[in-house]
């Protein structure tokens, strides 16, 4: 089930960094390596420098950035919609809800993935525009994409998920989400040890907010 396997590069970025318009018909020319990522560029607040956080399979590798490599590592994501069998819903780190729904889940269906899977650290709801995400610690994070071509097809439920997850794992606090600029796109670039650049589909904005004295004592009841 390597599938379910996803690994996470966050680098802090110091040095001069490429971006550029995704192209209209993505092609990776030979040689090439491309992967999905999120750029978080500060404006204000405690982080200072430009982060990267780069995507891929635990087979996969892309070129690594001119930067500091702050964590990585491989966490495991499932989705509902896959059926799975229950073991590796109880060891998932990221559980996306049912995408295939009509309708997305609502915040307390959410919150009810993460009361039936305790091991999961973030669940995840489709939404238009971008997802609902539920933490551990009672929180919510809204993603919304608010420009580019991110809004026909963004990144998704579960790309998002394993982005607040890696956040978390690298102990930066959340909060810094709230005011910065997000873009979302794809890292290309050549080999290992070569130069790459961000293709940019689009930018995000991320909210946070904590659940009220009445959604926790109904959930303690």
């Amino acid at each position: 089930m390597l599938e379910n396997l996803v690994a996470v590069h966050l680098f802090r970025l110091q040095d001069v960094f490429h971006m550029s318009r995704a192209r209209s018909a993505p092609r990776v020319a030979e040689g090439e390596l491309s992967a999905p990522a999120m750029l978080v560029i500060p404006r204000g607040g405690p982080l200072r420098e430009p982060h990267l956080m780069i995507f891929t399979g635990v087979r996969s590798f892309c070129a690594i950035p001119s930067g500091t490599l702050i964590t990585e590592g491989a966490h495991v994501v499932v989705h509902l919609d896959d059926g799975l069998d229950e073991g590796w819903c109880r060891v998932a780190d990221v559980v996306v809800a049912a995408t295939r729904r009509a309708y997305p889940f609502p915040a307390h269906r959410v919150t009810r993935v993460l009361d039936r899977y305790p091991g999961c650290e973030v669940a995840t709801s489709r939404r238009r525009n971008g997802c609902l995400a539920g933490l551990r610690d009672g929180r919510f994070a809204k993603i919304t994409e608010v420009s580019g071509s991110v809004t026909a097809a963004g990144p998704g439920p579960a790309v998002y998920g394993s982005f607040l997850y890696g956040w978390l794992v690298a102990g930066v606090p959340l909060e810094c989400l709230t005011t910065a600029s997000v873009v979302l796109g794809r890292y290309v670039g050549s080999a290992p040890g070569g130069s790459g650049s961000l293709e940019v589909a689009g930018r995000a904005e991320i909210t946070l907010t904590h659940p009220s004295l009445r959604s926790v004592r109904k959930r303690m009841s």
